[in-house]
């Protein structure tokens, strides 16, 4: 029997999860909450297989509750349901200590086959997030064509300052600014300011670090 709780502030959709999982003879739904921190207490106390979390709730997020668990050594995985289908937040869910990571959209075709795979040690992943994730890595390996410098000055376009700004920001001369620009731009087959700015915005290259 695998045991599970779930926790979503939407207590509606919360609802349709229960009725989803209740003809499920393998899955026992031990608690359900619609606040972070009694979730977090009800996990504790419970000791569930599984633990499906809304990313976003009063009290705790799901990551925090996520992070709490693994510092604590606790044997509960957890799979997180959220609406947030952004490459970033997922690949920040993957990348954390989760066993899965699920749309709202795709929640009632996903969810049992998740808790199954998670159960027998898998992971899994909504097919439209996964493919995301696949192409921000593959697009930020496009980045790996510039150099530090390059994509620290693409950073300072993007985010809106002038050449003298960046010049001045960086303590090198408006000249060796425009030049890294020429070189980006040619690298990247982009040809005006805003094209930089969108190709900043579209491959996350704020949040590179």
């Amino acid at each position: 029997m695998i045991k599970v709780v779930i926790a979503d502030d939407h207590i509606i959709f919360r609802q349709g999860l229960l009725k989803l999982l209740q003809p499920a003879e393998d899955i026992l739904v031990v608690g359900e909450s619609g606040d972070g921190n009694e979730a977090l207490t009800l996990i504790l106390k419970e000791k569930p297989d599984l633990a499906i979390l809304d990313i976003s709730m009063p009290g705790r997020s799901g990551f925090e509750i996520a992070e709490e668990l693994q510092s604590r050594g606790a044997g509960t995985k957890v799979i997180f349901l959220t609406m947030h289908n952004d490459p970033f937040t997922a690949k920040k869910g993957v990348l954390s200590s989760a066993s899965g990571y699920i749309l709202k959209d795709n929640a009632f075709e996903d969810l049992l086959y998740a808790i199954r795979a998670v159960a027998a040690g898998g992971k899994y992943i909504s097919p439209l997030i996964s493919d995301k994730i696949l192409n921000l890595f593959t697009v930020r390996n496009k980045n790996h064509i510039l150099t530090d410098r390059e994509i620290e000055i693409l950073r300072l376009i993007a985010s809106g300052l002038t050449n003298k700004q960046i010049a001045e920001k960086l303590f090198i001369s408006i000249k060796t600014v425009e030049t890294h620009r020429t070189k980006i731009m040619q690298k990247l087959d982009l040809h005006t300011t805003a094209d930089l700015v969108r190709y900043a915005i579209k491959t996350g290259i704020l949040e590179l670090e």
